[in-house]
């Protein structure tokens, strides 16, 4: 059995495009179970499609069973790609909760059944945090004014955070983007408990979680994170200009984090203190749920601009930002115990 990691390190790429426009582990816990529980382990793990993609691959590298529930949102691209890592696909449910019910009781039948979370476990957290001690390996010794990544169940961005405590980086901000639709973090946020949203109507399913993991409301609540909410269609056209500016193809869960930078007046509403010496790492997850024929399509449904639903950015019990339906973002409150000195967009973290 190997005991290698399952991951390359992650490259950090300038972006001078999105400089420009600004002016501004899930494998860490297959091995563990691997190691405990023998080659007789069956890995299950429900998904909306990129964690389930990720324990595929990595059951195929440990040469066990492995098992994805996935809900019937998850696109047949998406179903295709799991199997082609060896895995099972179990549809179970509309959306991940559902799956995840089905996933937890086919572990309880099974003497070698092995439960992988997608997000809410502390080896997902920690898995997930060493892209920091990449990120800061790399900057060579350069603290970023900002991170920006997408959430869904919350599990990047607990990592994220419990690898920025580590690094030292505890007062950099994060700017945690979903999409209406799909914003159960941003509800949970703003309401200050767990928030379950009725279903999800956002066409990133992959952030399709209904209630955030209880863990990413409580670190949100000890490091500086902003809430924030963007269209499918901003998301959707942010994946066709990253397409354009630097041939990576993500979907609009990934979208959902460039579409910020895509839009210079939202990132200079949040932190308005940016400037030209800034560095703000985006972290560009989530490029296996898409093809170009799907973002043909979503071309087609949305056009080439959408318009930014009323948002509310909040970090732990202070409003920094209301916003408008207007094209043009509108300045309303800004906190008076948190305004960060921020810079602009000069790095880009992919993974």
């Amino acid at each position: 059995m190997t005991t290698t990691p399952l991951h390359n390190p992650t490259p950090l790429l300038h972006s001078t495009p999105l400089s420009r426009r600004t002016q501004t582990g899930v494998g860490h816990m297959c091995q563990q179970a691997v190691q405990k529980h023998g080659a007789q382990t069956h890995l299950v793990c429900s998904s909306g499609g990129n964690a389930g993609l990720a324990v595929a691959y990595a059951g195929r590298q440990l040469e066990v069973k492995v098992t994805i529930v996935v809900p019937l949102s998850c696109s047949e691209f998406m179903k295709k790609k799991i199997q082609a890592e060896g895995a099972s696909v179990e549809v179970g449910g509309e959306a991940w909760d559902e799956a995840d019910l089905v996933a937890r009781t086919m572990v309880a039948n099974d003497p070698h059944g092995v439960y992988i979370p997608p997000f809410d476990d502390a080896a997902i957290w920690d898995g997930n945090s060493t892209m920091i001690d990449e990120l800061k390996e790399q900057l060579g010794g350069v603290t970023p004014d900002a991170i920006i990544c997408s959430v869904g169940g919350g599990g990047l961005m607990s990592g994220i955070i419990l690898g920025c405590q580590r690094a030292g980086w505890d007062k950099v901000p994060l700017l945690a983007v979903e999409t209406h639709g799909a914003n159960s973090f941003q509800q949970s946020v703003l309401a200050g408990e767990l928030v379950t949203l009725p279903k999800i109507t956002s066409i990133a399913t992959t952030l399709g979680a209904k209630r955030v993991s209880a863990k990413a409301l409580e670190l949100s609540m000890v490091h500086p994170v902003a809430p924030f909410g963007v269209s499918d269609a901003m998301a959707s056209s942010a994946c066709w200009q990253f397409l354009d500016d630097h041939r990576f193809l993500v979907e609009p869960a990934c979208g959902a984090s460039l579409c910020v930078a895509y839009t210079p007046a939202l990132l200079a509403n949040i932190f308005p203190q940016l400037n030209q010496d800034s560095n703000v790492v985006i972290i560009v997850c989530g490029g296996s749920n898409i093809s170009f024929e799907q973002l043909v399509q979503y071309k087609e449904m949305f056009g080439a601009e959408g318009q930014q639903a009323t948002i509310a950015v909040r970090s732990g019990d202070q409003i920094l930002l209301k916003m408008t339906t207007e094209t043009t973002p509108q300045r309303a409150i800004i906190s008076n115990s948190y305004k960060p000195t921020l810079k602009v967009a000069d790095v880009l973290a992919a993974v």
